[in-house]
């Protein structure tokens, strides 16, 4: 549900740039219906109900049995994704996801549709340090929600005429790398832009460098340990980030360093269903009289 409302607000950018969004469940109609009208959601919510095009194309969620769940009618819902298809109907890229709560930021999901970088949000926090090099640090989104993948961006700006060593540079050079820790947080693989080839320092062969301005994306999810479906969820968490990097000229190689950085992340609840607090209230209730886990 969050996402969708998150695709409501970049459904204009998606149609500038000539693109149109639809949404399939197994939702009923009815249900549907409700929700597109109390959250403003301009673009088509297609019921499967009976989940037929969600076999058809290879997509329900296998790991949930038909008797887990009947509660929350888990049974039949599809592995959470998006499919891009170009004007010809063909599917040109694909974005699935194992967990039936994980989804990708609607910011994620426009960088991606339009083939750039995705952008600090104005309104997340942002850090700036200022050492040998420039980094900034924010983040995607203005705030993190459950199971919502956002991403931590870190822009880093290497002086004019010195570089930074990038993976799979010789052992004696420090590589430049960024680290993120957090409570309650979820860490994806770090994405780095292509380094440049440099014969550098009295080494014969090329190296790995990175110049000038770059980008590294992290993605970043807040996990169930933090923010929890129909209870109260904190304001913030703080998540810790350390860059650390080795500057050289033509010339001349300084010491390797790090720098550290902690960012304030600001919390939001997610589109969650009427009545999910009461049922929430009601399964931890069950759970503590029979010592066994809901389903």
């Amino acid at each position: 549900m969050t996402q969708l409302v998150q695709l409501q607000g970049i459904k204009e950018s998606l149609e500038v740039a000539g693109y149109s969004v639809f949404a399939i469940s197994n939702d009923p109609v009815e249900v549907l219906q409700d929700f597109a009208a109390k959250h403003d959601i301009a673009f088509p919510l297609l019921s499967d109900s009976d989940s037929a095009v969600i076999k058809a194309f290879g997509i329900m969620n296998q790991l949930i049995r038909p008797d887990e769940g009947q509660s929350m009618r888990w049974y039949g819902i599809a592995y959470p994704g998006t499919y891009y298809v170009d004007a010809n109907m063909m599917v040109t890229d694909k974005d699935f996801h194992q967990h039936h709560a994980r989804r990708a930021s609607g910011s994620s999901v426009l960088a991606r549709v339009l083939g750039r970088e995705t952008e600090i949000h104005s309104d997340a926090e942002s850090v700036d340090v200022s050492e040998r090099i420039n980094v900034t640090i924010g983040l995607s989104e203005p705030k993190l929600q459950l199971e919502v993948i956002s991403q931590l961006l870190v822009d880093i700006e290497i002086p004019q005429g010195m570089h930074a060593y990038a993976s799979g540079a010789p052992d004696q050079f420090s590589c430049l790398t960024v680290e993120v820790e957090g409570d309650g947080i979820r860490i994806g693989d770090v994405s780095w832009p292509a380094s440049e080839p440099m014969n550098t320092l009295g080494i014969e062969e090329e190296v790995p460098v990175y110049t000038g301005r770059i980008r590294v994306s992290v993605p970043i999810t807040v996990t169930s340990d933090v923010i929890r479906l129909g209870h109260e969820i904190p304001d913030s968490l703080q998540v810790s980030v350390v860059v650390s990097f080795q500057i050289c000229d033509d010339y001349e190689c300084f010491l390797p360093e790090s720098i550290e950085a902690t960012l304030n992340c600001a919390l939001a609840r997610l589109v969650e269903p009427e009545g999910l607090s009461t049922y929430a209230d009601r399964v931890e209730a069950l759970e503590a009289e029979t010592g066994k886990p809901v389903r």
